[in-house]
């Protein structure tokens, strides 16, 4: 296992067996993996540079929340992340068994730009399309905006990033609408980073994020919706309680190249069918909420109102509640 001083972590999940991928992270000096497993997947990973959690290991972690965590669901990574948090990190990345990490991934992430392009003036902002002429949407991206005209208003300036969504190439986080009509790869032009302003959603995913501290409550993926959905679901909540103090989105050019698993796409299509078609109530349910500056206290009130309008189901009520006590009990607040 990496050694102690080491205090950037990549937080992994999965239910297969400890990928070429994953080891090609954990061979990054300065980087520090952390696998968590399932009850599917692997029981024990021999490579000693990666940190493996398996289910008896997370359970005698002191955290009330993994009582509450559903298996065999993508939420066991908040298991990682507390467990980063713990051990004092200060960087947290995330990352899937698919991607292989570029040359330059990890390398230039700065949470305090002095000069970074910023996009406003709109709702939602489709922003692989700052990345590329192709037609192509993150996952998540409201489905009836797809085809609408976006003109940002572009500036420049200093900016708190809380979250830096870097892409992928070949096969980046689309959706499956996406990969069943247009199955042609994807890659995106080197350009600078940009930030998104207050006030401008765009979804950003869990496949090659970098968090910073500031953001650590934030990174909560919900457990009573799909898979497929819970990150992009964390997301927008992340960016309404980003606003509040001062932390914005930025997104920047492709580090790593996705060599994506196998999947049923018609699947895929069933477990984002609920995202598809409550991302836009979602949105209207975040702008009508008046939040405050404190994300440990927020994110049950949110929750609590998105389980009310049918999105989440009751239960995430208390497993959010256990997620931001342990979070105090760490000393974040």
């Amino acid at each position: 296992m990496s050694g102690p001083q080491r205090k950037r972590f990549v937080v992994v999940t999965s239910i297969r067996e400890c990928t070429a991928a994953v080891k090609a992270f954990a061979a990054r000096e300065d980087w520090r993996v952390v696998f968590v497993g399932d009850r599917k997947g692997p029981k024990t990973i021999t490579d000693e540079r990666i940190e493996f959690l398996d289910i008896e290991r997370q359970r005698r972690l002191d955290f009330e929340y993994v009582r509450h965590c559903p298996e065999n669901h993508y939420a066991r990574k908040n298991i990682g992340y507390l467990h980063a948090i713990a051990q004092g990190a200060e960087v947290i990345a995330e990352t899937d068994d698919d991607n292989f990490p570029g040359p330059d991934w990890g390398r230039s992430v700065d949470f305090d730009p002095h000069d970074v392009e910023r996009a406003a003036g709109l709702r939602t902002f489709n922003v692989y399309r700052a990345f590329t002429e192709a037609p192509v949407w993150p996952r998540g991206f409201p489905l009836a905006e797809i085809r609408a005209a976006q003109s940002p208003q572009w500036s420049r300036g200093p900016a708190k990033v809380g979250v830096w969504q870097e892409l992928a190439d070949d096969d980046p986080d689309v959706d499956a609408i996406f990969r069943l009509t247009r199955p042609e790869r994807v890659r995106f032009v080197r350009r600078e980073r940009l930030a998104l302003g207050p006030h401008v959603y765009c979804p950003f995913n869990s496949q090659n994020t970098f968090w910073s501290p500031a953001a650590y409550p934030c990174l909560y993926l919900p457990g009573t919706v799909t898979s497929r959905y819970c990150d992009i679901l964390r997301g927008y909540v992340a960016q309404r309680l980003f606003w509040e103090r001062q932390l914005l989105l930025g997104f920047g050019p492709a580090s790593v190249r996705q060599e994506r698993n196998e999947h049923d796409l018609m699947r895929d299509f069933q477990d984002e069918l609920s995202m598809y078609l409550t991302v836009p109530r979602v949105l209207d349910l975040l702008e009508r909420l008046a939040v405050t500056d404190a994300p440990t206290r927020e994110l049950p009130r949110i929750h609590a109102a998105l389980a009310q309008a049918g999105i989440v189901a009751g239960a995430e009520e208390a497993a959010v509640r256990s997620w931001c006590a342990d979070l105090e009990r760490l000393g974040v607040r």
